[in-house]
């Protein structure tokens, strides 16, 4: 067997034109907010808002402005809870302040997204420099360089013109009974069992929303959609599993009666997967689902791309979006990352933020096709055992369950069926984490419905999770690769999960 090239295949993808920041994270006590592309400070904390303006003064900045929406009157109110907080306070602490102090009159998650911000400097090679300058103020808790916008696919198909129309489903073995799929087609007679009555809104950059195969009216909430094919292609692929219409040809999806939405994580030329997060879920009704199609690497070109929830302002986001009932799903990354190794100690890798964070499993044909095709390995190359970890996956303990993370069928990219017009390309390769992270959605969402129908309301976010990882299909060992130190959890199986309703 050839040597597998452990890492993200970027050889046919187009990094986007965007502008690099930094993203500033001030301390709970520091009563420091933006104005006019300044810092500004409430009354004690105007020192520490100077001593930051002399920071970007030594650098030629495009903007400066919060990193999520905040309404004026939070600002307001997180500046005073900010100035009357003892030195480090813990998050309960404020938590408890503002409940005694305004009730339920103040969205307490937005006291603490009010603590990010967003410094684009003109120059792109500036953004290390200024996080690195702003980490020695004593009003900063952390400076980073934003995270650089990248889907997590695996390996990207070619494009092969073939007739058509036909019927895909035959191969989407994902939808299939347990052990070998989720048990979707089971369910679907059960009420709610095709995710009625979910909204599901997936994250990422771009998409065909004129596919045959998908619904109509598929609305763009938020962000700016990308228009090149790789992004289009990839967003396509993601909604297809989830959603693709019931009819005689091509796919159909896990949860093929939920609505779908979709934000773009770009703001203009600014990638902000926080925001987009964020103003998802402003827009979704307790019991629907996010799917962050996104991870990033931790430094440029190495191939050490992890789950988004590593950044501080994603983290929060993702915590808000829970907290208001929310299913968010997060693909985990394909950069081959144990995250409960040392080097990610007290980031988020190893914190729980309330996501189902969904890695990649071998699926139940363990030959890989890669008809010559890339990937570093020959063709029909030997994976691993069924829902063992694949090698490019993630791992760890905040990796909850798996999906497959190859050989997905779904819509898009022109391996299975392709030609001139992009409404009628369907793949037989879909892969990655971004492939497996649909699957558990999809699931999410059928669990969703099927709870609506029987019991009137939705579960919680952390039911869903518990109920999906514990009815599951276990994650099974493979040579070198043992489960026990290669978490990425069990298969959903929805027959066992809607029978704990």
């Amino acid at each position: 067997m050839a040597k597998r090239k452990e890492r993200y295949d970027l050889a046919t993808f187009k990094m986007p034109k965007y502008r690099e920041y930094v993203v500033v994270e001030l301390r709970y006590e520091s009563p420091v907010a933006v104005a006019e592309r300044k810092f500004v400070g409430h009354e004690q904390g105007e020192d520490q808002a100077n001593h930051l303006n002399k920071v970007i003064d030594r650098f030629d900045i495009q903007d400066v402005q919060f990193q999520f929406h905040v309404p004026a009157k939070a600002i307001r109110v997180s500046l005073e809870m900010a100035a009357a907080l003892p030195t480090a306070p813990k998050a309960a602490t404020i938590e408890k302040r503002l409940k005694k102090a305004h009730g339920d009159r103040f969205d307490i998650p937005r006291f603490f997204q009010t603590n990010f911000v967003r410094v684009v400097p003109k120059r792109p090679g500036d953004a290390q420099k200024i996080a690195k300058a702003m980490k020695s103020a004593s009003a900063v808790w952390s400076a980073h360089v934003a995270p650089r916008p990248v889907p997590p696919l695996f390996f990207q198909p070619p494009d092969i013109a073939e007739p058509g129309p036909f019927n895909i489903e035959p191969t989407q073995g994902y939808l299939y009974s347990a052990p070998c799929g989720i048990g979707a087609m089971d369910v679907w007679s059960v009420p709610g069992g095709k995710g009625q009555g979910v909204k599901i809104c997936d994250i990422e950059g771009g998409w065909n929303l004129s596919h045959q195969d998908l619904p109509g009216g598929i609305a763009v909430i938020g962000g700016t959609p990308l228009t090149t094919d790789d992004w289009v292609n990839h967003g396509t692929a993601v909604l297809g599993e989830m959603v693709s219409v019931s009819n005689d040809f091509g796919a159909v999806g896990v949860s093929h009666k939920a609505k779908a939405v979709v934000h773009g994580a770009f703001d203009g030329t600014v990638f902000n997967a926080a925001a987009a997060i964020d103003n998802a879920a402003s827009n979704l009704s307790p019991g629907d689902v996010v799917l962050i199609e996104l991870h990033s690497e931790l430094n440029q070109g190495t191939g050490d791309f992890v789950a988004m929830q590593y950044f501080p302002e994603v983290f929060t986001a993702i915590r808000t979006a829970v907290d208001r009932g929310i299913v968010v799903i997060e693909a985990a990354g394909n950069g081959n990352q144990n995250f409960d190794s040392a080097k990610f100690k007290d980031s988020g890798l190893q914190k729980d933020c309330g996501a189902i964070v969904v890695g990649a499993g071998v699926p139940p044909s363990n030959r890989i096709d890669f008809n010559g095709f890339g990937g570093g390995m020959p063709a029909y190359s030997l994976l691993g055992n069924p829902r063992s970890r694949i090698f490019f996956s993630n791992y760890g303990k905040i990796v909850n369950v798996q999906g497959w993370g190859w050989h997905v069928s779904t819509l898009g990219y022109g391996d299975a069926q392709g030609g001139p017009n992009p409404n009628l390309h369907y793949t037989f390769r879909f892969s990655g984490t971004s492939s497996a992270s649909p699957i558990v959605t999809g699931a999410a969402a059928c669990l969703q419905g099927a709870a609506k129908a029987k019991l009137g309301s939705p579960l919680d976010p952390g039911k869903v999770r518990d109920i999906l990882i514990k009815t599951g299909t276990p994650q099974e060992d493979s040579p070198g690769v043992p489960a026990v130190s290669n978490h990425i959890g069990p298969q959903p199986d929805l027959v066992a999960a809607i029978g704990k309703l």
